[in-house]
């Protein structure tokens, strides 16, 4: 009885941006399924208003809100700022919880993103730092 190999279909597939080649066909290099999830949330994560041409209501205020003072209330505003980023422009994602700890000594914030990918049904987690930069 021969067996048949179950190829499996890639869901997602988008370009890395770390623009790397690759070796054998030279193309740009390319993240799959849950690595491209993870690549596009952090993106929108670092993306400010009106920074995308044609697109200026994609972003966040992430970038204001790290110049207030870290603490529960900071953190509150911060979550439910990504809770509507990733429900309106990162569809392929179903978010479980957002888990934000303010680090007040040093004004950033440590960020816990729990979600699973459409189609797949593990759990996932990402794991963004916040700090302002000047």
């Amino acid at each position: 009885m021969a067996t048949l190999k179950q190829k499996r279909a890639r869901i997602y597939k988008d370009f890395d941006f770390a623009f790397g080649k690759n070796a054998i066909t030279g193309d740009l290099n390319k993240k799959l399924d849950v690595n491209a999830v993870k690549q596009s949330m952090k993106n929108l994560v670092l993306t400010k208003y009106y920074e995308r041409p044609f697109q200026p209501d994609i972003g966040s205020e992430l970038g204001s809100l790290l110049f207030e003072n870290a603490d529960m209330f900071t953190a509150d505003r911060i979550s439910k700022s990504l809770e509507y980023l990733f429900r309106n422009y990162e569809k392929r994602a179903r978010i479980t919880s957002i888990d934000i700890q303010p680090n007040v000594d040093r004004n950033e914030y440590n960020v816990d993103i729990r979600f699973s990918v459409v189609g797949i049904n593990s759990p996932e987690q990402l794991q963004v730092k916040l700090e302002r930069l000047r």
